[in-house]
């Protein structure tokens, strides 16, 4: 069995259960019909399958907190977006729910990869260089930029400072960082993505960019 094969030996248990939830005998066939025809209690139903579906699916593939509640919420919009076009019900439910909640995290992943690539240019300066006199705007002072750094950092949530600490302070790799904390590769690189977009709309917010280090 493929490491990237969502099927796996939960499948069946947490079709059990959601549908244990749902407090309904009828068939995922019957239930998506009536999802796709307007009907609200069985949107409902589809609903509570995709979001035990997608928690399934996601929790094995590590991710956990606030992405966690994202990825899911995104899943269900994918799925109610697919059923509004497509009448038809997909032969095995869930299984066809696991894999758009994987898709959605596949998806989400390469975009994290790729915007981290892009914000790099625009916030590593505010980490990395010190102002000088000549490099400051005017009526700035090096300390009240060094101050703001200082105040976004503390503002940071605890996981998300102390991978930028490791990354940006102790010049640590990603392997390194992923020794040290034990966590996946992907969910370091979110984490740095994550510190790195909130540090730069504090600093934004306090009227500070990366032309004032420049």
């Amino acid at each position: 069995m493929s490491v990237e094969d969502p099927m796996d030996s939960e499948t069946d248990a947490g079709r059990a259960q959601a549908g244990a939830a749902n407090g309904t005998s009828e068939s995922d066939a019957q239930m998506w019909s009536k999802a796709a025809a307007g009907d609200e209690a069985a949107r409902a139903r589809l609903a509570a399958v995709a979001i035990s579906a997608s928690r399934s699916e996601l929790g094995r593939r590590g991710v956990q907190g606030p992405e966690m509640a994202d990825l899911i919420q995104e899943a269900q919009r994918t799925t109610f977006a697919f059923l509004s076009r497509n009448s038809v019900p997909p032969k095995d439910l869930w299984t066809f729910l696991k894999y758009r909640a994987w898709g959605v995290l596949s998806d989400y992943r390469k975009k994290m990869r790729t915007a981290q690539l892009d914000y790099r240019d625009d916030l590593e300066p505010l980490l990395n260089k010190r102002p000088t006199e000549s490099s400051v705007g005017e009526g700035l002072r090096t300390g009240e930029i060094g101050a703001a750094l200082a105040d976004c950092r503390r503002r940071l949530p605890p996981e998300l400072a102390r991978v930028l600490a490791m990354r940006y302070d102790s010049g640590l790799a990603s392997d390194a960082i992923q020794q040290r904390l034990g966590v996946h590769r992907n969910t370091i690189h979110v984490r740095v993505f994550r510190a790195l977009e909130r540090m730069r709309e504090c600093m934004g917010a306090k009227g500070f960019g990366p032309e004032d280090l420049q």
